[in-house]
This record gives structure tokens, sequence and C-alpha cells, in this order.
């Protein structure tokens, strides 16, 4: 007859844990092995050829509210070294502040450089920059296109030195080249996200275009093959237009390029806010294009590697939401006592391997190292969110990502206003670093080091929000929004206060009295054994059950106690007996062994006793009324920065 194995909650929680720590490891392991392939196939450049009749190449330009960078966007495109008759500037401006005019004085300051620039104006957003992009191939008369967002400026030789590479095959779609960075070393949020562009091109892309795998285009600074974009449908609609148009030319049998040089320099958001923007748009644009092709990306011709990056790369975003879930359930497993072994395992591997990638871009990128994992690990409630949207299908417009071009951008227009999910960020940080303190308390090393880590992380993502966020400038309301700031603080250290002390009233004491039961069935002295039952029943509430989900006898603390207050006059009896009775060790043994039992009983009960019902509900009361004050707080702070901009 099988065993059948009782399915308990720390079981639960463990092969949860367990489980998502080692799928997490497919993208971790992925990466290493890019990293090897572009490590020692760095030198292999893809074919190119002599070009002395250059052919008609379009550039779009798709702006909306661009108004500090597309002067110097149209500027650097103007300069470009290409035959000025065989060049078409195509610009689809979606603004509605001054760039328009920005635009129209440029043009005509510029009229007599010979190119042809066409500026559209469209009278709504639709399809946002894929609508764009696709409004411009209907006036396009260039055979390749190029694609440069307003934040980019190409160099002037950029256009001579990507071309041959198309020319070369005609299979080749498209050609991607490395973005450089115009502002990476201003603070430590671009030093971290420059070194994860870094990894995404030097290691990612590098890697896949030498072993002939799929690669995408991503967004900006390449140039396409006209009759690929057409051949594969044109732009659709989706957040990720890129990755989507990129998904759709692979199954048409063309293929796409990676050049590391020449580099095109960009902006990358200097505003934590425009920062989880960006990144929550590349999330839930992955995991849209992989919900709409997946399936049919299995069923096709391509080769398995090819399929292999398509499916981790459209999915690439969902560790951010196995890592929340089992953040979440940290707390839990420390109550429940659950090994972190394995967790340890998940996240030293996860470190050493962005440490092998990182390395494989030069010793010299290590000391951005602890930007990059701060960074990263910043983004995991905001970019989970994005795949939970995605999954479910909430529908999202393009938020672009603005650009402030050179010089100091906190007091300029487009600033983003705080977000709620700052205030969840700290929260949850806050939780993790009480949970790595707890952890290390218990010998629980494991939680211990990655709560450390995710909690210094998103305390950094939700204070580096505050602190980047314009500041309220009319006095009327200001008072209003300082007094429910306050108030969200007083509110936050009374929770993390009640939280300590419910933890120390309730958790704890069985903690302690468990403390003491492992010590009884330590020792063989059964004075001692009957000492620290004694303790034990000290800590011990008189009665109750805790387990409000399917309770048995085995949590209900007066049988706990009766168990126990029987063991002790048991100990006592045989300490009476003396060590040299024939049963004194047969019996002690049995104690012993029963006090292991009672033990995992009271950590079974403890985790329910810390969270009750009332404490459940207590815990949803406040969190209402915490959202209730934050989105009061937005509407007043929000509402003063519009007086401000309307002065």
């Amino acid at each position: 007859m099988e065993r059948v194995i009782p399915l308990t909650l720390s079981g639960i929680v463990q092969s949860v844990v367990t489980a998502l720590g080692l799928v997490s490891s497919v993208w971790l392991a992925n990466y290493v092995v890019l990293a090897l392939l572009a490590y020692f196939r760095k030198t292999r450049w893809p074919r190119s050829v002599e070009v002395k009749d250059w052919p008609p190449l379009s550039i779009h330009v798709p702006i909306y509210n661009e108004r500090y960078v597309v002067r110097r966007l149209l500027e650097a495109v103007l300069n470009l070294d290409y035959p000025s008759h065989r060049l078409q500037v195509v610009i689809v401006d979606d603004s509605t502040d001054d760039t328009s005019a920005i635009i129209e004085e440029f043009l005509r300051s510029n009229s007599h450089r010979g190119i042809e620039v066409i500026h559209l104006r469209r009278r709504s957003r639709e399809g946002f920059k894929a609508g764009a992009l696709q409004e411009a191939l209907r006036v396009t008369r260039g055979e390749f296109v190029a694609v440069f967002d307003a934040d980019f400026v190409p160099p002037k030789d950029f256009l001579k030195r990507v071309l041959p590479y198309l020319l070369a095959d005609e299979r080749t779609g498209a050609v991607q080249v490395r973005w450089d960075h115009l502002n990476g070393g201003n603070s430590s949020l671009t030093r971290g996200q420059v070194l994860n562009l870094d990894m995404h091109f030097e290691v990612e892309q590098r890697a896949r275009s030498s072993a002939g795998l799929f690669l995408n285009f991503n967004g900006t600074a390449g140039v396409w093959r006209r009759r690929c974009i057409e051949d594969s449908g044109g732009w659709r609609p989706f957040l990720a237009e890129d990755l989507e148009l990129s998904v759709r030319a692979y199954l048409k049998g063309w293929r796409i390029l990676y050049l590391p040089s020449p580099t095109c320099p960009g902006e990358v958001p200097p505003q934590m806010e425009a920062a989880k923007r960006q990144q929550f748009r590349w999330a839930y644009g992955a995991i849209e294009v992989g919900k709409a092709h997946l399936l049919g990306v299995m069923r096709s011709r391509l080769g398995l590697g090819s399929k292999i990056q398509i499916v981790l790369h459209t999915t690439r975003h969902l560790p951010y939401l196995f890592f929340l879930i089992v953040l979440l359930l940290t707390p839990l497993a420390v109550m429940l006592g659950v090994p972190s072994g394995g967790i340890l395992s998940s996240a030293l591997w996860a470190i050493v391997s962005a440490l092998l990638v990182t390395m494989s871009l030069g010793p010299k990128r290590l000391k951005e190292f602890p930007e990059l994992v701060l960074f990263v690990t910043s983004m995991t409630l905001n970019n989970a969110r994005a795949v939970l949207e995605a999954m479910f299908g909430a529908r999202r417009g393009f938020a672009r990502t603005p650009k402030f071009g050179g010089g100091t951008w906190k007091h300029k227009r487009y600033v983003l206003p705080l977000d709620m999910q700052s205030y969840a960020e700290l929260a949850l940080g806050a939780i993790a670093l009480m949970t790595s303190f707890f952890s290390s308390l218990k010998g629980f090393h494991g939680y211990a080091f990655y709560t450390l880590i995710a909690g210094i992380s998103l305390v950094y993502a939700g204070t580096l929000s505050i602190h980047h966020a314009p500041k309220a400038g009319d006095r009327r309301r200001s008072w209003k929004a300082t007094v429910l700031k306050w108030l969200m603080v007083a509110m936050v250290v009374i929770a993390v206060l009640s939280t300590v002390y419910g933890y120390s009233q309730t958790y704890y004491k069985l903690d302690v009295a468990s403390s003491y039961l492992i010590r009884g069935a330590s020792t063989s002295d059964a004075d001692e054994i009957a000492n620290y039952i004694e303790r034990a029943l000290d800590h011990i509430p008189l009665e109750g059950n805790p387990v409000w989900i399917f309770p048995t006898p085995r949590t209900d603390f007066a049988l706990i106690r009766s168990d126990l207050m029987k063991l002790r006059e048991a100990a006592k009896t045989l300490a009476l007996e003396g060590k040299g009775s024939s049963t004194y060790q047969q019996g002690v043994d049995q104690i012993k062994d029963s006090l292991v039992r009672i033990r995992d009983q009271i950590m079974e009960a403890a985790s329910f006793y810390y969270l009750s019902p009332q404490a459940l509900l207590f815990s949803a009361l406040w969190l209402v009324v915490f959202v209730f004050l934050g989105r009061f707080y937005m509407m007043v702070r929000n509402g003063a920065e519009k007086v401000d901009e309307d002065r």
C-alpha cells in the first residue's frame, strides 16, 4: 500500500518557492549561454559590400511632445552623410504642445539643405508609435527605412556604415546597432540602466546575431528594408511594436543583424518614474507579443534555437512576477520554519550568473554591478504588475518615456507626477527588510540574503520616485498635501510598529516556547526536561485553535498544554526514580520524541496565530484607508502642479 504524504501549508510554501526558483533559473542559464557565445564569437562580423550607387532611403521620425530634444535630432538627421537627392525625412508629429512649432521653425530655417522633409500632423494618436510609423510608410519613397526616436543622435556616417550590410544579403530585413548613452554617468539610476542595456546589446543581441538566432529590432537606431516591413504586414498597434514586427519578419523568412559599431547615442531616463514607465511598457509589450505569436512560432518552420530565443525573449519578464510571489511568501515561509537552502541556491545562482554576464563585458564594468542589481531588483513590483496586466488583457495606451535633453531636468515640463505604486514599493520594501531581520535571527540565511537586497532596492525605487517627483508650488493647496503626506508617513510607522508588536505578542512567544521544547528534546536529564517544559508552558496560550483553515486537534492550544503537562509530570516522576532506574532512559527518550512532535504542532499553529482573521481584516482596512489617503494626496498634489504649469 502506498504511503500518503500529508499536504501541509509549509510543504505547499516550500514547493511553490522551490519551483519558482527553478523555473526562473532557465532565463538566467540562457543569459549565461548567450554571454559565452558573445565572448567567443565577438570578432565575427556579418558580410557587407562596397556601395557605389546609394539607394533611395527614408528616415522615419515619430514625434510626440519632444520640445527639449527634437531640434537636436533633426539637426543630426539633416547632417547625415548621404546623397541629399536620395534622402527623404518623414516626421510624423502627434504633439499637443509647442513641439510642432519648434519643428516648423527648424524646417523653415533649414529649407536650403536640399533634402525632402515631410512634416505630417495626425488628428489623433491612433495606434500610437506603430500608427505613426505606418502612416509614414504611405508617403515613403525609399527602398530602406531608418527609424530614430526623438532622444537619439545618429552619428554622421551612420547610414553609410549600416546600409552595406543590408545590401549584401537580400534576406536581411533589418540591421540594429548598439545604443550608446548621452547621460549614462549622471547618477546611480542612469548607470544601472546603462549596464542593463549594454548587457542586452553586447550579450544577447551580439550572441544571437553571430549564432544566426532570432534577435529583435529595438525600436530605434536601425534600418529596415521597406519590402521586409510590407511583406511582414506592416506596423501593428502593439506596445512593443518593434518586437512584434521582428517576430513576424522571422516567421516570413527574414532575418535581422546586429552591429556593435557604429553606435547611436540616446538618453536613458534620469527620473525614476520615467524609468519605471519605460520598463513597464517593455514588460507589458513583450508579454503581449508572446500571447499573440508564441503558438504560431512553435508551429512554424523556424529553427529550434530561434524558437527558444523568441519564447525566452517574449517571456523574459516573467521572473519578476515569480520573484514577487516568492517575496510575498517569504514571511510565511519564515514563520513556518521552511528551510531556506533552496532559495539561497537560487539567489546565489542569480547573482553569480549576472556577475558572469557582466564580466563578459570586461572587468571594469564590475564596479557598476551593484547599481545594476539595485536597478533591476527595484523594478520587481513595476514589471510584475506589467506582466499581470498583459496576461489578463488590461488595455494600455502607449505612455511615452519623457526626454529632457541636456542639463538639469527636474524643473522641466515633462517631469512625471508621483504614482501610488511608489508607496506600495516603500511598504513592500519595509516588509522585505523586516523579513530579512527576522530571518537572520532565526538562522534562515537564504531568506535574509535576498530579502535584504529586495528590501533595499524597493525602498530605493519608492524613495527616489518621491524625491524626483515635481514639488507642489500652490500654497493654498500644498499645506493639505503636506498634512496628507505626514499622515501617510505616520500610518506607515504605526503599521510597522503594529507588525512588530503583533509579532512579539503572538508568533514570537510560540517561537520561544518552541526553542524551549527543542532544548528539552536535546538533553537526557529528566529534571532539565521538566524545567524546559515549564518555561515553554509560560509562553503558550491557555486555550484556542488559531488554525482557521481546516482546524484539527493538532493545533488546539488546550490539548497541547494538556499533553505538555502530562510530559512534565512524567519527567518529574522519572527524575525521582533516578538515572539508575531501568526505565529511566527509555522514558526520557519517549518524552523527547513527544516534545519534537508537539514542537511541530506549535509551529504549525504559530503562523495562523499571527495571521489571524482579525489581523488580516485589520490590515485590509488599514490598507484601504492608506490607499484612500494616497489617492486624495495625489489629487491635491497633481492639482497644485496643474496650477503651477498653467502659470
